[in-house]
């Protein structure tokens, strides 16, 4: 490591940067990179954080030591600010604070913990936050690697580099300001997209972007996935938020307040004040619920589709998760297996068992047959949910902090949904018929990938030979003339 850097023109330990000695390197970003150091002739004044610039000159880090320098509850401690003149000349601005030794918010929460302990943590971090909103200022870049819980529970928003306050100078010249995608009020990517020719156009960042950033960032670390995408067909829209309560055992109360800070209307998130007080209060109430572990469950949708794996696991169905990182079915209790057995063994007649074991002798003849055709076919294109996808987290690369990025969970999505399960499942089209109606659809019928589709009433997948999935639904295809054969390729 030490020969790389030096290769590289960075700091090395037992380098000094101003009265600074550097001891090690912790982390590095896409914008700078962090170092153990202490402060030179005075190791007993304690253990400290430099964070460099990676590029020369660049606003972020003397925007993150203005704010640091508000002294607010839950930031890190400010020390100091200067300039590192790197063997090629160039001067390379950083920022000296203290060294919070914790977890992300993310990792932290990969231990068992309930809804009291995560309410006490999101009051932290809202009391951060309503400081910062009552001085004016902005984060704009809250998520789960900028969040630190200490040992002691207490928890410390970082990476204030990205942050916004009266009077300062803009960083970027794009219409959105610094962030990062999945973590973005709707309202600013649908004001983005909107003005996404008028190069004057900037949005203007308040409370309620912080306050949302805040509610992707405790949806992901209870539920362990982020919200549907916005992406389809192109085009940017708002989705409805899966309740959290179906994907896991969070207390209602906890639900109530991370669905309030997802609203789509800026207005119904509150304050970080108010959000502060309701969270610290719902930690100090008595309740079972609050004190149960936060465990994923079964969604009751998935669950009627299912109905319950078998007490052996022979005949358990293969199933590819959803988008919306939904956590796999557990397991039915051997009461209830059983009970299901002594059901079946009371309705069937003597006949049906050996012509059950005919039926599923020939099933699975048939099922080897179709997989030897689906891996000797010629690939074709991922559908184009799967492309606008892969669109949005291609926006996942932050604009401004320093630390590792919890990326894996979706990046990582879209490779359990394997080709051959998709050809099964027969999913929309990822462009329309030929002579399908395009947009604006008539009453009645919905746009989906360019085309319009007509949802069936009552019909949940799997949805046969005729007719498409699409998000748990089965669809027709709608034809502005006579109707053509739906199993044609478009």
């Amino acid at each position: 490591m030490v020969d790389r850097d030096r290769t590289d023109g960075r700091p090395v330990p037992g380098d000094t940067l101003g009265p600074w000695v550097v001891l090690d390197r912790l982390d590095a970003g896409s914008f700078g990179t962090t170092y153990w150091c202490k402060r030179a002739g005075h190791p007993a004044a304690g253990d400290f954080c430099l964070k460099l610039a990676r590029n020369p000159k660049d606003p972020r880090f003397e925007r993150e030591g203005e704010l640091l320098q508000l002294g607010l509850p839950g930031q890190p401690k400010y020390e100091d600010q200067g300039c590192w003149t790197g063997p090629n000349g160039h001067r390379y601005p950083y920022v000296v604070m203290e060294l919070v030794k914790g977890l992300t918010l993310y990792d932290w929460f990969g231990r068992s913990r309930s809804s009291r302990e995560v309410l006490r943590v999101l009051a932290q971090v809202a009391g951060t936050l309503a400081a910062a909103h009552a001085k004016g200022a902005v984060h704009r870049d809250v998520k789960g690697d900028n969040v630190r819980v200490e040992g002691s529970g207490r928890a410390v928003l970082v990476d204030w580099g990205s942050g916004w306050f009266g009077g300062a100078r803009p960083l970027t010249d794009t219409t959105q300001p610094p962030g990062t995608t999945v973590y973005r009020p709707p309202e600013q990517r649908l004001f983005a997209e909107r003005f996404r020719r008028e190069e004057s156009a900037r949005w203007s960042s308040s409370p309620s972007d912080d306050l949302y950033s805040l509610g992707v960032t405790f949806y992901r670390c209870v539920t362990g996935g982020y919200l549907p995408p916005m992406s389809e067909g192109g085009e940017l829209e708002v989705r409805e938020v899966p309740k959290p309560s179906g994907l896991c055992t969070l207390s209602l109360a906890l639900e109530a307040l991370l669905l309030r800070l997802l609203s789509a209307e800026r207005e119904q998130r509150g304050t970080a004040e108010q959000l502060a007080r309701e969270a610290l209060a719902l930690s100090n109430a008595a309740g079972e619920a609050e004190d149960r572990s936060i465990d994923p469950i079964m969604s009751p949708e998935l669950a009627a589709a299912v109905g319950g794996p078998s007490s052996d696991g022979a005949d358990d169905e293969l199933l590819s998760e959803s988008d919306t990182d939904e956590p796999p079915p557990s397991s039915s209790t051997d009461s209830t297996r059983a009970s299901r057995r002594r059901r079946r063994q009371d309705v069937e007649p003597d006949w049906l068992a050996p012509a059950l074991v005919a039926l599923s002798g020939g099933l699975v003849f048939a099922l080897v047959l179709l997989l030897v055709f689906l891996l000797t076919r010629t690939s074709e294109p991922a559908p184009r949910w799967m492309e606008d996808r892969h669109q949005e987290m291609a926006h996942f690369t932050p604009d401004a902090g320093v630390g590792n990025e919890a990326l894996s969970t979706v990046q990582d999505s879209d490779r359990r949904v394997g080709p051959w399960v998709l050809a099964l499942g027969r999913p929309l089209p990822s462009k329309p018929h030929p002579d399908q109606r395009r947009p604006p659809c008539d009453r009645g019928e919905v746009a989906i990938n360019g085309g319009c589709w007509v949802k069936v009433a009552d019909e949940k997948p799997p949805c046969g030979e005729k007719m498409f999935e699409y998000q748990e639904a089965c669809y027709w295809a709608s034809f502005s003339g006579p109707r053509q054969p739906t199993s044609e390729e478009p």
